[in-house]
């Protein structure tokens, strides 16, 4: 195998088991582009700097002839960047310069333009825009397309737009007139949309495409010549779960809807001049589970048809982990083909689709294709591995290099990796399952166990590495985990659960537990834990009011009563009725009682099983309120229960949260589990 050739200097450590802190020295490798004369690719690398509690974040080149790597810029606030037409440079986002905000204070959002030159150098600025920035392409060499999101300042004042006219306490309040009125990671939205903007470099003027489709906000966009293919949803009291799809004309500014509201949508690709190709559904069979095929357009007469109907494939890597921070595009059009990432049981792999359907293994492997680029070698791609952190490869043909080695010597040099369980319930059906032992294993001796259960709960678990699991079996525990029904990889009639959260998912995992149990002499019955977050949150609320066969219980961003989700959340208006297949205004209360039911809140009083709850203050997919009902309904019983809640953070916190933060969330695990699964002197030995 080709060893890359690196120009920085990285010191070499001798790792003996994974430890939670070790999170502040992974590297986090995202969106490869190959430039437009494909000698070279450049992409992204995050890490975590302990002193900012937050991470820096830099541009790599690679160059694909020599294999020589490089550290490409320095601020460590490098963010989205584009190739130059002529392969020479790139240009790019960045908040160097920008010193932080003083608490307090109120500031209009801006991103910094910079371009550097593969010849290295200093980045040259470019000039400044007053917006943050979350996309952009380079359309030609003078204009730059880009989607940023308004403010909001404008929409304060009494009758008026003007700046003059926002009322001196505009701050102080928001004003909801649609649903969503928040989201995920970003807060208040309401009439806040995105929009897309064309920026002259020359002049360091804008302008904004879709005049007029103000209720339109832009979800991704495709540049071709003067044609812009773009996607998005309109508000207007409610946001559908549909999208829209526009060509607008760069030039001139016209615009027309090839698609409106009767497809849901992913990013579009240019095949060619006349056609484009672009991942959408229907939803007419399996609702918001059903996974999305390739549609091809014919521009001129607006024609959609899907070239794979029957492929039952779910494009997109759902494998769980949490050692990604960014992504890349799922499709790309590379010479009158498409590549696409789907997952296909636990690993993430890159299919090649011509346009008459037919599909070929463009990249088979054990992990996930986390971000990827295609050129005429062949494709360049972030993958993750069960022994590796991320690294760049290349495969051309059948023979695959690695091109980076960032990660080199972060991990333990011997990991205790995932050994398969094929589970087969009493229905008949084979359910995916993998056990990690402890690290230090030790025969004759008995351990203890914990169960974790994936979110969703269409994702999936496969071998990659996954830094919580190895922090537990580094500390004596062994990790238990699984696919059950409602998981993705195995086609959408697998993941078919809507109406049914609780019923045959929860059989499932118990018949996971019991057959690793049957399986494994060396796992103490009286000393499993059970713990996860999202879906595997509702899924570990749902189990400590069913059973008391766990021994401790850690509940992560869960959801604890569907009515209340439905209501308050940013998907909870649409996700709950699909999911849950009632609304509490079905059926003269029959569809309060379904969502009841299906409620983990409802058997709270059965609950026994200490158990701490982690949720985050900016949490809007599964607020926060979800934890407290279920932390107070167990407090309210009796039951040994405690929750921690994050300042600051949503989501995301075990993903791609602040530093220290996911840092501290391990810990109050891990300490909750000593507490409950171990002795004091078996805690203190770990």
């Amino acid at each position: 195998m080709h060893e890359p050739k690196q120009h920085h200097a990285q010191p070499a450590k001798t790792v003996s088991h994974t430890r939670i802190d070790d999170l502040l020295q992974y590297r986090f490798l995202s969106s490869p582009q190959v430039s437009p004369d494909q000698r070279w690719a450049a992409f992204a690398v995050k890490q975590a700097d302990r002193d900012s509690h937050d991470y820096c974040s830099y541009l790599y080149l690679v160059d694909l002839v020599s294999g020589d790597v490089r550290q490409w810029t320095a601020s460590g606030k490098d963010g989205a960047f584009d190739w130059s037409e002529d392969s020479r440079s790139i240009v790019f986002t960045s908040k160097r310069g920008q010193t932080q905000q003083t608490v307090g204070t109120s500031s209009e959002p801006e991103t910094g333009l910079y371009r550097i030159s593969v010849d290295g150098g200093e980045a040259l600025p470019l000039g400044t825009v007053p917006f943050a920035i979350e996309k952009l392409q380079c359309a030609s060499a003078d204009w730059l397309l880009f989607t940023a999101r308004a403010t909001g300042s404008d929409l304060r004042g009494d009758t008026e737009t003007d700046v003059e006219h926002v009322a001196p306490d505009a701050d102080d309040y928001e004003v909801l007139d649609e649903i969503p009125y928040w989201q995920n990671g970003i807060g208040f939205t309401n009439g806040r949309r995105v929009g897309l903007h064309v920026l002259d470099l020359a002049t360091n003027k804008t302008r904004e495409l879709l005049i007029g489709e103000e209720d339109l906000e832009v979800s991704s966009f495709a540049v071709h010549g003067d044609s812009v293919a773009v996607t998005g949803r309109r508000f207007g009291g409610k946001a559908p779960v549909t999208d829209e799809l526009w060509i607008v004309d760069l030039h001139a500014g016209d615009s027309r809807c090839l698609s409106r509201g009767a497809l849901s949508l992913g990013d579009p690709c240019f095949v060619s001049d006349d056609t484009l190709a672009v991942l959408g559904t229907d939803m007419s069979v399996y609702g918001l589970n059903q996974s999305r095929e390739i549609l091809l357009v014919d521009l001129a007469s607006g024609s959609i048809r899907s070239i794979t109907p029957t492929w039952d494939r779910m494009p997109g890597n759902s494998v769980t982990g949490d050692c990604r921070h960014g992504g890349g595009p799922t499709m790309l059009a590379r010479n009158g083909s498409l590549y696409v990432v789907v997952t296909e049981g636990g690993n993430a792999v890159l299919e090649a689709v011509a346009l008459d359907g037919t599909v070929e293994r463009a990249v088979d492997l054990e992990g996930s294709i986390d971000s990827f680029d295609v050129c005429d070698r062949g494709s360049v791609y972030v993958s993750l591995r069960p022994d590796r952190l991320q690294e760049l490869y290349i495969r051309e043909g059948d023979r695959e290099t690695r091109l980076t080695s960032l990660n080199d010597d972060v991990l333990a040099s011997s990991l205790p990796l995932p050994e398969p369980l094929t589970v087969t319930t009493e229905d008949g059906t084979r359910i995916d399952a993998w056990l990690i032992r402890p690290v230090g294993f030790e025969e004759g001796r008995s351990y203890p166990a914990i169960l974790e259960i994936h979110g969703g709960p269409k994702t999936a678990y496969g071998t990659v590495f996954i830094h919580e699991m190895q922090a537990l079996a580094a500390q004596g525990y062994a990790v238990i985990f699984c696919n059950p029904r409602g998981s993705s990889g195995r086609g959408d009639g697998f993941a078919e659960i809507r109406g049914k959260y609780g019923t045959i998912d929860y059989e499932d995992i118990m018949a996971v537990v019991d057959h690793a149990l049957e399986s494994y002499s060396f796992l103490d019955p009286k000393r499993i834990g059970v713990t996860g977050g999202s879906y595997g949150g509702y899924m570990t609320n749902w189990i400590i009011g069913h059973t008391d066969r766990f021994a401790a219980a850690c509940s992560q961003r869960s959801i604890a009563n569907w009515a209340s989700m439905m209501c308050t959340t940013d998907i909870g208006y649409f996700f709950t009725p699909d999911q849950i297949a009632a609304s509490p205004w079905d059926g003269d209360g029959a569809g309060a009682d379904k969502l009841w039911w299906h409620s983990p809140l409802k058997y709270a009083d059965k609950a026994t099983t200490p158990t701490l709850f982690i949720h985050s203050e900016q949490d809007y997919r599964c607020w926060l309120a979800e934890g407290l009902q279920m932390f107070t309904a167990l407090r309210a019983h009796g039951v040994d229960s405690r929750l921690v809640m994050f300042r600051g953070e949503n989501h995301e916190l075990s993903r791609s949260g602040k530093p220290l933060h996911r840092i501290r969330r391990l810990r109050e695990m891990l300490q909750w589990f000593d507490k409950h699964l171990k002795g004091e002197s078996e805690a203190a030995a770990t």
